[in-house]
């Protein structure tokens, strides 16, 4: 059991170290990084014209204090890289939008929503791999 233990607490740090040196420090650096950043960022004002102009939209709710939030963003990033002018993907702050996190019933995060025409078509919520994420944003975006 202190095996276990150990090798959690460890495993956890790596990943918390890991996504901390990948997060830009300095204000001049986040706004570089955001200009680049196929990403993009949900919000109660601006989500009705999100989810109408998008045919599939992906919304990842996330905490900047959320270890697995920390976790999947690499993810979300590429994704959007990859789809870019396919499929609008984004995300929302649950601490900055509580509206929208009211309306959504977010009581987990991250919490990923996959809108369809206006409707939520399909959830993950907490962490998944690419592929897993992939697969439904694919089956989605026939």
């Amino acid at each position: 059991m202190k095996r276990f233990l150990i090798l959690a607490t460890l495993l956890a740090a790596f990943t918390i170290s890991t996504v901390s040196a990948a997060t830009p420090n300095s204000p001049t650096e986040q706004s570089e990084k955001a200009k680049k950043s196929a990403v993009l960022t949900v919000t109660n004002d601006n989500f009705e014209q999100l989810a109408s102009e998008n045919r599939l939209l992906v919304i990842d709710f996330w905490a900047s204090w959320c270890g697995p939030c920390r976790a999947i963003a690499p993810i979300i990033e590429e994704l959007a890289q990859e789809y870019k002018g396919k499929v609008a993907i984004g995300k929302c702050n649950v601490d900055e939008n509580r509206s929208l996190t009211t309306r959504f019933e977010v009581q987990g995060i991250p919490a990923i929503f996959l809108m369809k025409n206006g409707k939520i078509a399909d959830t993950q919520i907490g962490y998944c791999t690419k592929e897993q994420l992939k697969a439904k944003i694919e089956r989605l975006a026939k």
